[in-house]
């Protein structure tokens, strides 16, 4: 990431601040002066933040925009969690605390505007600040809770109710997805070819229609239906 001599700002950090919902109007006030003080830097859609095998020089928060965090092997991706204005990055967060190199790769979702700190002056900040402590362990608490609901998800619910949940999360208010497969894939932990199949079933069965660019939720209420089933392994 380039050096921006270009600060996030009062306004900017005030902001951001109050969408960490777990701080209290003290901790905000406090997290909100460090904020500001941080560098900007504009991410364009695709850009890639960090990658593995690379060391972790910078502490970052999302002013604008979203990213994703991802595993990679091959063909195969999984997206492990998305970072949003109000969250945390908890891979970068572990790594700064442990000293260790990134394992996933952080992909810009959209046009994204960061704020970034040194890890040096993080790392000042995080033994001097009860804030910044409090803010990062509560990013973490939550991240772990996502991250125990994703595995129980992976054994014990059908590709079919995740692919109606994952469909349910990104609708518009038009009802459309405007996912590819590829990226509904790397969502669920699938492949490509195995999602479309899913898809056409979900089709067949009159839950969606397959369209260029889209998928439209046909059925709402059998697809949420659907999405609360837990469909256990067995062998």
């Amino acid at each position: 990431m380039e050096i921006d001599s270009t600060r996030v700002g009062a306004d900017s950090a005030h902001t951001l601040s109050k969408l960490f919902t777990s701080l209290d109007a003290e901790d905000r006030t406090e997290i909100a002066g460090l904020f500001a003080l941080m560098h900007r830097h504009h991410v364009p859609e695709g850009d890639v933040l960090f990658r593995p095998g690379v060391s972790c020089e910078r502490f970052a928060v999302v002013v604008e925009g979203a990213v994703s965090v991802n595993l990679i092997d091959g063909l195969r991706e999984k997206v492990l969690y998305t970072v949003e204005p109000g969250q945390l990055c908890v891979h970068t967060l572990t790594n700064l605390l442990n000293d260790r190199e990134y394992q996933a790769t952080a992909i810009a979702q959209k046009d994204t505007q960061v704020g970034w700190m040194d890890a040096t002056s993080f790392r000042a900040h995080y033994q001097a600040s009860h804030a910044l402590q409090r803010l990062i362990v509560a990013s973490l608490s939550e991240r772990c809770f996502h991250f125990v609901r994703d595995i129980h998800d992976l054994c014990f619910r059908s590709i079919e109710s995740r692919l109606a949940e994952c469909l349910i999360q990104h609708a518009g208010q038009d009802g459309c997805v405007y996912l590819s497969h590829q990226q509904l894939a790397a969502y669920l932990g699938s492949t490509r070819e195995v999602i479309s199949r899913q898809l056409k079933a979900l089709a067949m069965a009159g839950l969606c229609r397959l369209k260029r660019g889209q998928i439209e939720i046909a059925d709402l209420e059998r697809s949420c239906s659907l999405e609360l089933e837990c469909d256990f392994v067995t062998e």
